[in-house]
């Protein structure tokens, strides 16, 4: 089984407690890429087109209402980093679910460099081949250059360093920063060297959300637990990010948080616990791997496909949010991954439910600390 199918498949479970959308495996083709190297997915049946619809100051006649919906992502680096294998997922998920009977289709872009953000993003729109198109990452710029040349796309971009651009321009972001709380009781209650690491990318405010709540998790069940944090200054070395969690695991730590790969390797090879990110990371080494913080990027596609709808459909031009769109964990914007029934013992399994239950409830907000970690 394939990494993407098996963070569908896990994801599938955790989205039939917060629901989100449902899931389905993608099968993959090839298709040639502006510069770069692409895959993506075949194309399902349309659901028949409402007979007529309107809204705002327009009346959409049934031949006018779309019938389809063609998505295209660019990633700076592989897809295997979960950051761009997640918001994949959620592009299945729309596929499977077809929104407003839409025939959905998507294709993914890989390895396009910021510099070339704008060309790529122009040369995607220019084909007329796409109705949506997500710069998944720091692509901001790049969007504000493009957006108003192309006023029927919808262009996306995430994470953080970028700057909202409103009308046809959605910036989304996800956090984990609960998920990732809930991973650290995990991580305080398991413990036995009162000792815990992480090991991320960069201190930027969407990666420090979640090891702060990591670490303040681990520590409202374990008041004695040291902590430390290593930001290996990459998006993708999982060499240096094992070499990293090595460090950490020598100077005692027992449960490591990976935001890169290269963690749970060092981990299954030291005889440690790890905790993945953004995706259920069992999958890597069930033997060491207790959880993960996992992103849903569901709730951000879903509100920009309603805004690129309203607007062919009904009239309505988008208006993207002047600041992020950002679901937590209540919204089904983010979840902890199931635990791992063979190391997470039974009465920690229980306090972890019972909080992610209070999360959902609304009883407990987690801190959204954005500072680098102390």
């Amino acid at each position: 089984m394939s990494r993407r199918n098996t963070r569908l498949l896990t994801v599938g479970i955790a989205l039939a407690l917060v629901v989100v959308a449902c899931g389905g495996d993608a099968e993959e083709t090839t298709t040639a890429a502006p510069a770069a190297t692409t895959t993506g997915a075949t194309e399902t049946t349309a659901a028949a087109a409402p007979e007529t619809t309107s809204g705002g100051t327009e009346t959409t006649t049934a031949a006018d209402v779309p019938t389809e919906l063609r998505m295209a992502m660019i990633a700076v680096d592989v897809v295997d980093d979960p950051w761009y294998g997640t918001m994949l997922d959620s592009m299945e998920r729309a596929k499977q679910a077809s929104p407003y009977g839409l025939e959905v289709t998507y294709e993914w872009f890989e390895n396009i460099d910021y510099a070339d953000g704008e060309r790529v993003i122009r040369d995607l729109a220019v084909s007329g081949k796409y109705d949506l198109i997500v710069g998944h990452s720091t692509y901001g710029d790049a969007v504000a250059a493009v957006k108003d040349e192309f006023p029927e796309i919808a262009f996306v971009f995430s994470g953080s360093g970028n700057e909202p651009t409103g009308g046809n321009g959605f910036w989304i972001d996800a956090f984990g920063h609960e998920p990732a709380y809930l991973a650290g009781v995990a991580a305080g209650l398991m413990t036995e060297t009162d000792r815990v690491g992480v090991v991320a990318n960069f201190p930027f405010p969407n990666v420090n959300a979640p090891v702060n709540a990591f670490i303040d998790g681990a520590r409202s069940v374990n008041p004695d637990v040291q902590a430390s944090a290593t930001f290996i200054e990459s998006w993708w070395d999982p060499v240096t990010a094992k070499e990293s969690a090595l460090a950490q695991i020598s100077a005692g730590a027992d449960v490591i948080y990976g935001i890169v790969f290269g963690v749970v390797e060092a981990a299954g090879e030291a005889g440690v616990y790890a905790v993945g990110d953004y995706d259920d990371q069992q999958y890597l080494d069930p033997d060491v791997v207790i959880t993960s913080n996992m992103a849903l990027w569901d709730p951000a596609l879903n509100a920009v496909i309603d805004g690129w709808w309203n607007q062919h459909a009904n009239g309505v031009p988008m208006d993207a949010p002047t600041e992020r769109l950002l679901f937590f964990m209540p919204d089904g914007g983010s979840d902890i991954a199931p635990l791992n029934e063979a190391l997470v013992p039974a009465d920690v399994q229980s306090v972890v439910m019972d909080l992610r239950q209070q999360i959902l409830d609304g009883e407990l907000t987690i801190d959204l600390n954005e500072a680098p970690p102390e």
